[in-house]
């Protein structure tokens, strides 16, 4: 008798150990599909906010390039009469002093890029093509940015001490007719059509790579919508 009490305790159990370990992998699996019902929402409105920062890129990169180009233009129109400068017009000297100094800037909209890289979750992006096409247009980016800091370094560095210098800004005047002579001067407008150009040809480039993966992301985002 008491050998068919001890057997039908250890059978018992047997029996919980069994249903404890059912229920941890049922309760397992149902967190493992809850991480995964999260992360794919996750995904989808990093998506999201990944095509709403490139539509807006994609505009403002169309307005950069185009007034950059316009500066080309100018540029290449200013070189040839820049030697008889001093003898110009109050006005086209002020606007031939302010052509070279002037530019126009693309600033990305990476905020959601950021988020994603400050908590970790760019993980979450399953497909390949997708995160592969971020980092290369975020190359693209830093090298516009490094291209806009060299403009900015040379500008501060060499034109900008010569006009405070020579050019009178509270009559908008040249007031020293020698600054025709100062050669950084003069290579100053060489080197900004240059330099110009060389942006332009790069904002065209981030321009079309935001946006193929601006059309990449919208196919992804039209597939998840199909598929829930």
């Amino acid at each position: 008798m008491f050998a068919r009490l001890k057997s039908s305790r250890g059978g018992n159990l047997l029996l919980e150990l069994l249903m404890l370990v059912v229920g941890i992998n049922i309760a397992l699996w149902f967190e493992g599909k809850f991480e995964d019902f999260r992360d794919t929402r996750t995904e989808i409105e990093y998506l999201e906010g990944l095509a709403e920062d490139l539509r807006s890129d994609v505009r403002d990169l169309d307005m950069i390039i185009r007034q950059n180009r316009e500066k080309v233009s100018r540029l290449e129109g200013i070189l040839p009469r820049l030697p008889g400068l001093a003898g110009a017009s109050d006005e086209e000297q002020a606007a031939t002093i302010f052509e070279a100094s002037s530019y126009g800037f693309f600033e990305p909209s990476d905020f959601t890029y950021t988020s994603m890289q400050e908590s970790g979750d760019f993980r979450l992006l399953s497909d390949p093509r997708t995160k592969e096409s971020i980092l290369r247009l975020i190359r693209q980016y830093r090298q516009i940015d490094t291209l806009q800091g060299n403009f900015i370094q040379a500008m501060d560095d060499g034109y900008i001490p010569v006009m405070m210098s020579k050019f009178n800004l509270q009559e908008m005047r040249i007031d020293d007719p020698t600054i025709m002579d100062d050669l950084s001067f003069r290579n100053f407008f060489v080197f900004t059509l240059q330099d110009t150009g060389n942006r332009v040809a790069s904002y065209e480039e981030a321009r079309r790579q935001a946006a193929a993966l601006l059309v990449l992301i919208e196919q992804r985002l039209g597939a998840r919508s199909a598929s829930g």
